[in-house]
């Protein structure tokens, strides 16, 4: 009788379908075509869904319960409707659309938690307006308290997910309700603010530079601010989102693309307002967390500097935090082995981690119930698994390393002096040559090579470690090349960038770029940063240069963990550019996100034994 009554639910369905096909064109369509598939998921999760699409109110106002009513799906395991201890699923992507979902569900519910997902503020079945993530803290906490209330909790509730579902969780977890007992932030670098001085902000900005193809690949099509909104806005543009790259002044580049409002505009503004941040929920260096953690990132996601910088923040008041990196790119943790690559580096697939199994052992310990495998140890706060502080995947080498800290104790910071166009170790004597330079022109940018890119909507835009050697001919960039090596070099940690730079512009970018070039010549990335020169005295310091004057300037580029074998060579870029990674400096020194004339930019490293500039890394003993 269940298999006639589904086969009749699908009939419908198919001339639903069709119905809207007629009427309503592509968008019904797909919607539509999203609705089987939900009702098809349906039947073959291992519970029910116990609650649909409940409307739960959210405050507005302190201790309100006065404003908009957010959509809640609730999954409860067959057979138990009591004692459960829950997963929390915030999301601004489609509860019942979105991948990310069906996999927290189909993890968790044969184990027996219970699953609540829930549309963020202004997103889909949710009312209100939404934003990046004012409401986070506020929301996530209303609605932890309506899970504590439901006759189906244990009152014992941990939150997962990746990017805008772990930033959000980490935001939540600063407010330190009492109910959230655990939380797996993945891939959510994005949530830091000003905390170690990064100046993150939702992972749109690196070293104060906007990320262009990142912005325009998220504002277009996931920018809306209410739930009717919520339409994919590239299909029909009045331009493709790839030319839309080329607009400017960069404040205008969503505005062609979507008429309807999104938050593009007002956070590049107030990125340069002292405090226009301050009432978003981003962490600060003040922010104190109760919560056990688990952060997962991967080497080439945008944000995992943030990552690493939010674990030691974390770590100074939460009862305990794990960290693991893996080899990847933005929320993808498990397909560079599975590929057996990651960009033109290969990967080994027997080096996979199952992390859905720490998944499930994690929240099993920190929310008190029996792991699947055997009885409750009972109430702990402590690290589980055995898992170390830092667990992170070296590459080149398909090993993990396990450490207690990071950089790792046993790590030695190295420093490699730059001159003429080597690349010293710390152990080589440097030339007489003082200074090289390089013409940065907006106009014709340096093109962007794989990397930390994310979210962009164009499968061309490769991320990952990716060969460099089509750029490296271009006289916009210097080269600074090392030695063969005569044994492996470990690096495990931060890298930064020491240099003595002019240029005869009042403002300017730079972009480095630290690769691994093997005896065939082939330079592989291994990790890159950037700098907008007004910034090099701190993010909430601007000033712009005096044309040929000298400054110090420290440029941030991404840790790693990276084995450079013997016979191969370390090699640094200096360059202006990276795009359509990161949006341009028109170079004239006014508001970088209104300028359209474009000033060529002539940039030089000075290099000398009294003021040397030079590249900074933590290396592994043998």
């Amino acid at each position: 009788m269940v298999r006639v009554i589904f086969a009749l639910i699908c009939g419908v369905a198919v001339l639903a379908l069709a119905l809207l096909v007629l009427l309503g064109g592509r968008d019904h369509l797909r919607d539509a075509r999203k609705f089987v598939s939900f009702q098809r998921y349906l039947r073959q999760i291992e519970g029910t869904l116990h609650q649909s699409d409940v409307m739960i109110a959210m405050p507005d106002g302190p201790g309100g319960r006065d404003g908009p009513h957010l959509a809640t799906d609730v999954y409860l395991p067959r057979g138990v409707d009591t004692g459960l201890a829950t997963i929390l699923v915030r999301l601004p992507y489609g509860k019942r659309r979105y991948h990310e979902v069906r996999r927290w569900v189909d993890l968790f519910l044969p184990h027996g938690f219970a699953i609540v997902v829930q549309d963020m503020r202004g997103r889909w079945g949710s009312q209100g307006v939404f934003a990046p993530y004012p409401n986070a803290a506020g929301d996530g906490g209303a609605t932890l308290d309506w899970i504590v209330d439901q006759p189906w909790s244990s009152g014992r509730i941990g939150t997962i997910g990746c990017s805008a579902l772990g930033e959000s969780q980490i935001i939540l977890a600063a407010a330190r309700h009492p109910a959230h007992r655990a939380m797996i932030a993945i891939g959510a670098g994005g949530a830091i603010g000003t905390a170690r001085g990064i100046h993150g902000f939702f992972g749109l900005f690196e070293g104060a530079i906007p990320g262009l193809a990142p912005a325009v690949g998220w504002f277009s099509r996931f920018g809306g601010k209410t739930a009717d909104q919520m339409a994919d806005k590239t299909a029909g543009a009045r331009i493709d989102p790839a030319d839309a790259l080329s607009t400017l002044p960069l404040r205008d580049v969503i505005a062609v693309i979507r008429p309807d409002p999104t938050d593009f505009e007002q956070m590049l503004d107030m990125f340069a307002s002292p405090g226009g941040f301050d009432d978003w929920g981003y962490i600060s260096d003040d922010d104190r967390f109760a919560v056990p953690t688990l952060l997962v990132d991967t080497w080439y996601d945008p944000s995992v500097q943030s990552t690493l910088a939010m674990a030691g923040l974390i770590a100074q008041s939460a009862p305990s935090v794990q960290t693991i990196i893996a080899p990847g790119t933005h929320c993808k943790t498990q397909s560079a082995f599975f590929a057996g690559k990651l960009g033109d580096v290969a990967i080994s697939g027997a080096a996979r981690k199952h992390l859905g199994d720490t998944y499930v052992a994690f929240m099993s310990h920190h929310l008190r119930l029996s792991p699947p495998s055997g009885p409750s140890s009972g109430p702990s706060s402590g690290p589980p698994l055995g898992l170390p502080a830092f667990t992170s995947f070296v590459m080149g080498e398909d090993r993990w390393l396990e450490t207690a800290h990071w950089p790792p104790d046993r790590a030695e910071a190295q420093t490699w002096t730059l001159s003429g166009d080597r690349l010293l170790t710390p152990d080589q004597a440097g030339g007489a040559i003082q200074s090289r330079s390089f013409t940065s022109d907006p106009r014709d940018p340096v093109p962007s090579i794989g990397g930390a890119i994310c979210c962009t909507g164009d499968p061309d835009l490769r991320a990952g470690p990716l060969y460099q050697n089509p750029i490296e001919a271009r006289p916009d960039i210097l080269q600074f090349t090392s030695d063969p090596m005569t044994g492996p070099l470990r690096i495990a940690g931060p890298l930064a960038a020491r240099l003595q730079v002019s240029a005869d512009v009042p403002d300017t970018d730079l972009v480095l770029r630290l690769t691994d070039v093997d005896p065939e010549g082939r330079s592989v990335l291994i990790q890159e940063g950037a700098l907008r020169l007004r910034y090099r005295g701190g993010f909430s310091d601007p000033r712009l240069m005096v044309p040929g004057q000298v400054y110090d300037v420290a440029v941030r580029m991404r840790d790693i963990a990276w084995l450079v074998k013997p016979g191969h060579r370390l090699r640094l870029h200096v360059a202006g550019s990276s795009y359509p990674r990161l949006s341009l400096n028109m170079n004239g020194g006014g508001d970088p996100h209104r300028e359209t004339l474009a000033h060529p930019a002539r940039i030089t490293i000075h290099m000398s034994a009294g003021a040397p500039s030079s590249l900074s890394l933590f290396a592994l003993p043998d």
